[in-house]
C-alpha cells in the first residue's frame, strides 16, 4: 500500500508538472496567432489535470477511463498540432495540412479504447505516426536552421521509446518520464512560437 502511495505521489507531481508548463503555454501563446500550438497545450492541460485528479482521488475508475482516452490523444495529437503550426510559419506553408493526416489514428485509437478492444494494427498506426511526425519536424529543423525543432523532435521520440524502455526495468518510471517530456515538450513549443 505505501509503494502505491508513493506511486500516485510522483504521478500527481508529473501531473502538476504538466499542468504548470501548459498553463503557461496557454498565457503565453494567442490562439488566434497560433491556433494549433494553443490547441496542443490545452490538450495537455486537461490531461494533466486529470492526472492530478485522479491521483487525488486515490486511482478513481472514471477518472482512469477518461484518463486513457486522453493518453491517447497525448500520444498522437500534440505533435502533429505543433507541425502543422510550425509549418504555417515557414517557407513551406502547404505543407502545414498534409500533417492534419497523422491524426487519423486517433480516431482508431479512440474507438478502440471505448470498445476495449485495442489491436496491433493501431498501435502500428501510431508509431507510424509519430516516426512520421518526429522525421517531419527533423526536415523542418533542417530547412529552418533549427537545433530548437530539432529538440523537439528528440523529445518526442524518447518521450514514446525512452517512456517504454524505463517501464520495463522499473515499472511505473515510464509514465513519468513521459509526463515529464511531454512537459518540456510543451515548454519548447511555447518558447518556439512565441519568438517574434
Amino acid at each position: 500500500q505505501p509503494k502505491k502511495k508513493k506511486m500516485l505521489l510522483m504521478d500527481a507531481l508529473f501531473n502538476s508538472l504538466l499542468v504548470v508548463s501548459s498553463g503557461y503555454a496557454l498565457y503565453t501563446l494567442h490562439p488566434l496567432e497560433t491556433p494549433y500550438g494553443y490547441g496542443a497545450a490545452a490538450l495537455s492541460l486537461v490531461h494533466g489535470l486529470l492526472g492530478v485528479v485522479r491521483a487525488a482521488s486515490n486511482d478513481d475508475d472514471d477518472c482512469n477511463r477518461l484518463r486513457l482516452i486522453t493518453s491517447g490523444i497525448m500520444e498522437i495529437v500534440p505533435l502533429p498540432l505543433t507541425n502543422i503550426e510550425l509549418y504555417l510559419k515557414s517557407s513551406s506553408p502547404s505543407l502545414a495540412m498534409a500533417h492534419v493526416c497523422f491524426v487519423v489514428p486517433l480516431v482508431y485509437d479512440l474507438l478502440a479504447k471505448m470498445g476495449d478492444n485495442e489491436d496491433t494494427s493501431t498501435e502500428t498506426l501510431k508509431e507510424l505516426t509519430l516516426l512520421g511526425n518526429v522525421v517531419s519536424l527533423l526536415f523542418l529543423g533542417v530547412n529552418q536552421s533549427s537545433n530548437m525543432y530539432g529538440a523537439m523532435a528528440a523529445i518526442a521520440f524518447g518521450a514514446r521509446y525512452g517512456s517504454v524502455i524505463l517501464d520495463y526495468y522499473w515499472e511505473g518510471l515510464g509514465s513519468d518520464f513521459n509526463l515529464l517530456a511531454h512537459s518540456v515538450f510543451i515548454l519548447l513549443m511555447t518558447m518556439t512560437m512565441s519568438v517574434k
